[in-house]
């Protein structure tokens, strides 16, 4: 009788970790093929004319997006989130014709794996943060680059501060709601999903990381921004939100002091928003913020 119940035991434990695997397999799988968003407005219908353009990038890939041309020689490149794309409504729309209609040149792309642009998988800013300084040599190309800044949301904030670090050319940055650490916010965003599913999903996350870096061929340690801090020497606008359920206010606040350990022209603005959502709360505030700090730093 003890031997049956021992064997029925190890049964279902063997049949809950089979489940386990398979759903972090295919959970990794769904993270790395995001839903693609498109849409069919274009910057034309904000008033302002715009060329289409295309980077490829080393290892083939098509990033597609936008270019809109100002009067200065002021350069901004404006880049998306996770599974977002150059149409969202809920903060690149904005931020477009904010930043076109104070005269800047403002260049928006989708990432790779999102919207139009090609690539079976994205990688979480990993890849994209090269693909980012490959628009940054298309924009120098044709003489836009000289008076250059980048603003990011989310995932697109991350890269923003990879990019800053490494990229001499940039000249002043923007990190709305970035990730700090991609595992925890990673962890966040499986914590919105409730009942039997998100109970599997929390307990399968490590092997969800671990899938996700595989196949996408990534070192997490890579999308861990504190790595960045001590590297970013050029203006930077953190922007958090203290109803942010994917990053942590207490993240951002820990990033913004590394960086100023180094940097003594970085800034921090907390507002009571949600995850990217500043831009919708405090439009105004917003947009003389963000085009006061170009402003003063690209001139």
């Amino acid at each position: 009788m003890i031997e049956e119940i021992l064997l029925f035991l190890v049964a279902v434990v063997l049949a809950v970790l089979a489940v386990i695997v398979s759903l972090a397999f295919i959970a990794s799988g769904k993270m790395l093929k995001p839903p693609r968003r498109t849409g069919s407005w274009t910057p034309r219908d904000l008033g302002f004319n715009y060329e289409q353009a295309e980077v490829r990038t080393p290892d083939g890939v098509i990033l597609r997006g936008w270019l809109v041309k100002g009067k200065t020689d002021r350069t901004v490149v404006a880049i998306h989130g996770y599974t977002s794309s150059k149409w969202d409504e809920g903060y690149m729309k904005q931020i477009l014709e904010i930043l076109a209609r104070n005269d800047f040149n403002v260049a928006v792309f989708d990432m790779r794996a999102h919207g139009e642009s090609s690539g079976d998988y994205t990688t979480l800013g990993y890849r994209e943060s090269e693909d980012v300084m490959r628009i940054i040599d298309w924009l120098e190309e044709r003489g836009l680059a000289s008076k250059l800044g980048i603003i990011g949301y989310s995932m697109g904030g991350a890269i923003t501060l990879m990019v800053s670090s490494m990229d001499p050319r940039v000249k002043a940055a923007v990190a709305d709601s970035p990730y700090v650490d991609i595992r925890s916010s990673g962890r966040r965003w499986v914590g919105r999903v409730k009942g039997l599913m998100g109970l599997l999903l929390r307990a399968s996350y490590p092997l969800i990381v671990r899938f996700t870096a595989a196949r996408a061929r990534i070192k997490t340690e890579r999308l861990v921004m504190y790595e960045y801090a001590s590297k970013i020497k050029i203006p930077l606008l953190l922007i958090a939100g203290e109803k942010d359920d994917l990053v942590a206010l207490d993240e951002v606040k820990r990033l913004y002091e590394e960086v100023r350990r180094v940097n003594e022209r970085a800034e921090l603005w907390v507002t009571p928003s949600r995850h990217v959502a500043s831009i919708l709360d405090s439009p105004r505030e917003y947009e003389e913020r963000v085009v006061g700090f170009f402003s003063r730093w690209l001139a």
